[in-house]
């Protein structure tokens, strides 16, 4: 019993010897410190260069720390946006002292333009803040006054006010024509259809099908919106056994 009491005032003790010399650190070295440091009124930094700023602040034997960057159109970049504490605030030496730098104009993502009409980009160019500068015209399998490149790839960071040079399509060579879509046609409509586009039915194929009627496209060679020259042939895949169609040859 005597040895278990014995333990408990060797644990008391020895937390009243840590708290005291807690004590003794505080009362003689960092009260004191602190009662006896030198006090200073924070300069105003906000408006000057960060570097101006962080000269200014040591010369008053205070500690400058940029905090963050961000963007604010009233000021220009590395100019102080913000600090903390305040201006005239009164505070010991070696303060820390927390600046917020401008990071200048803010970047702008350049968008993808390619296949958008002439309008349409200029539309998007104006809402970033981003315009169209030189444009080029060129011969290309897209439709006419269809944007087919852009100087700046997607993504790229751009400033606002930046111009963007684009090249626009005029068209494919005279003579040629889009392949149009007749999946899913039967094999008088797909005739008609590529005759009214200056095309004509080639090779058909046949190949069973239990869920189509017969005489239904079920695959086109080339495909839709291939260039080829005016009278030239789309080969077509068909449902079921041939069949003979008037007029088609």
């Amino acid at each position: 019993m005597n040895r278990i009491l014995k333990k408990i005032l060797i644990y008391f003790a020895s937390i009243f010897l840590v708290f005291a010399v807690i004590l003794i650190i505080l009362n003689d070295i960092v009260l004191p410190y602190y009662v006896s440091a030198k006090e200073y009124k924070v300069p105003n930094v906000v408006g000057l260069n960060k570097e101006e700023a962080i000269d200014k602040l040591k010369e008053t034997d205070l500690n400058p720390i940029i905090q963050t960057t961000r963007y604010d159109e009233k000021y220009a970049k590395d100019e102080v946006i913000f600090q903390k504490p305040f201006a005239g605030t009164i505070v010991k030496e070696n303060r820390r002292i927390y600046l917020t730098i401008s990071g200048g104009e803010p970047q702008i993502r350049m968008p993808l333009l390619v296949n958008k009409s002439i309008r349409d980009a200029r539309i998007t160019l104006d809402r970033l803040g981003l315009k169209i500068g030189k444009v080029d015209s060129v011969r290309s399998d897209l439709p006419a006054n269809t944007i087919v490149e852009q100087e700046y790839a997607e993504g790229k960071n751009l400033t606002k006010g930046d111009s963007v040079n684009i090249k626009v399509s005029i068209g494919p060579n005279i003579g040629m024509i889009r392949v149009p879509n007749i999946l899913g046609k039967s094999l008088e409509e797909a005739a008609h259809i590529l005759k009214l586009n200056s095309l004509r039915l080639g090779k058909m194929t046949y190949i069973h099908s239990t869920t189509l009627l017969p005489n239904t496209v079920v695959d086109q060679q080339p495909g839709e919106g291939t260039l080829l020259s005016l009278g030239d042939s789309v080969n077509v895949v068909l449902t079921q056994v041939k069949q003979t169609v008037p007029g088609i040859n």
